[in-house]
């Protein structure tokens, strides 16, 4: 296969593959894995559409045995083709229109696991992509210009919501409090009490296993990751290593969420998230050893890792109920994210980091923040440790 199968450019070297996974590779290739990941992640739904190969749309041509699975799998959120107007048949990405990118942005709208701040990424990311193959006079592009970003002006973005950064209306410590204290449930209690205290995200709490935590009591007898041996109190480890879909060495498995840290990360725990942890780990089913996930599943799948998937929709759902769901793209829908805005900004409120537009030190610990702070994890200096742990918010007081 010659380069002239990929297209040319008049600036620049040739392509040598697909245009997709050649920007990919030019124009993000020297950047950290974990952001390369994103620009994959964003631009995979873009190919699985234009081959309408959405992965929660039964299609004609899908068997029972598929169609079964894709049931079992989204429930409520299954859609049919038949039902749709923005089905393709099947494109290549220089053969976009300007409806058809509209098209897209519905079928961005449509998707069960999206925000409408996600689904903004999801477009920027695609008219980067345009716009790299259009700088580099790519002969595949040159006459169709940006579809993406002629859409946008044309009011496509309303049809993926307010394409901006987030910014939530935060609820008060108290109300944090009752929110997490009505799940009544041991290990939801345990995971939004610690999104709270961390600003984790909710592929934190899929991939950690019990060597990730120290916890400084006499039943927690299992190995711990080697970043803990030196603690002396309790204190998390965040890997940066576990990437969706790839397979990870070190743990013998293949994640199926990301951490999206490129940092490896250590979290002090204070009493009260400690005393969570315990009496989440007093109904674990699972063996107390290094290797068994920290959070597993109670319902569906049980005893099984917890999906990401499953925080996601059991936190909406008791959003909902307690009436802290405004509508699809709301930012101040209480959803898993939400809690690393939260944190994020009652932590620095409390260090009194907010004035000048920055994150403190130690919220840029806690958020793994790698271009502020060292990839290291010794910052964690005991007067700091002492700190975070009086400041760190309490909902069980």
């Amino acid at each position: 296969m010659s380069d002239s199968d990929f297209g040319e450019t008049g600036r620049g070297n040739n392509p040598e593959q697909p245009p997709i996974d050649w920007f990919i590779e030019k124009r993000h290739g020297h950047h950290a894995n974990a952001t390369q990941d994103n620009i994959r992640y964003y631009t995979k739904f873009f190919k699985n559409w234009l081959k309408d190969q959405i992965p929660w749309v039964i299609y004609k041509k899908d068997n029972e045995k598929t169609i079964s699975t894709k049931r079992q799998k989204w429930g409520d959120d299954l859609r049919y083709e038949q039902d749709l107007d923005w089905t393709t048949g099947g494109i290549y990405p220089q053969d976009l229109s300007i409806d058809g990118a509209h098209q897209y942005f519905q079928a961005l709208a449509a998707n069960p696991n999206l925000s409408g701040g996600t689904e903004a990424q999801h477009v920027g990311t695609v008219c980067q992509f345009y716009d790299f193959c259009l700088s580099r006079s790519h002969s595949w592009f040159i006459k169709t210009g940006n579809p993406i970003q002629l859409a946008i002006e044309e009011g496509g973005n309303k049809i993926i919501g307010d394409m901006r950064s987030r910014n939530p209306a935060l609820i008060s410590v108290s109300e944090m409090s009752e929110y997490i204290r009505s799940w009544r449930h041991p290990l939801w209690e345990a995971i939004t009490a610690f999104l709270a205290k961390s600003t984790a995200r909710r592929g934190v709490v899929h991939n950690l296993d019990l060597q990730d935590a120290y916890l400084d009591h006499p039943s927690c007898n299992w190995g711990i990751h080697k970043t803990l041996r030196r603690k002396n109190r309790p204190f998390l480890h965040i890997s940066p290593k576990p990437r969706k879909g790839d397979y990870w060495n070190e743990r013998n498995r293949t994640p199926a969420a990301s951490n999206k840290t490129n940092v490896h990360r250590t979290i002090p725990i204070d009493n009260e998230l400690r005393n969570l942890f315990l009496r989440w780990l007093v109904v674990h089913p699972g063996p107390m050893s290094g290797d068994t996930p920290f959070f597993v599943s109670l319902n569906d799948n049980w005893g099984e890792r917890i999906s990401a998937t499953t925080v996601l929709k059991k936190i909406r759902a008791h959003s909902e109920d307690l009436g802290y769901w405004y509508g699809t793209n709301d930012d101040d829908n209480i959803n898993v994210h939400y809690f690393r805005h939260w944190a994020t900004s009652v932590i620095d409120e409390r260090l009194e980091a907010t004035l000048r537009g920055q994150h403190a030190t130690t919220t840029k610990l806690l958020r793994g923040d790698q271009e502020d702070t060292m990839d290291n994890y010794t910052h964690w200096s005991d007067p700091r440790v002492e700190h975070y742990l009086d400041i760190c918010p309490t909902f069980y007081g």
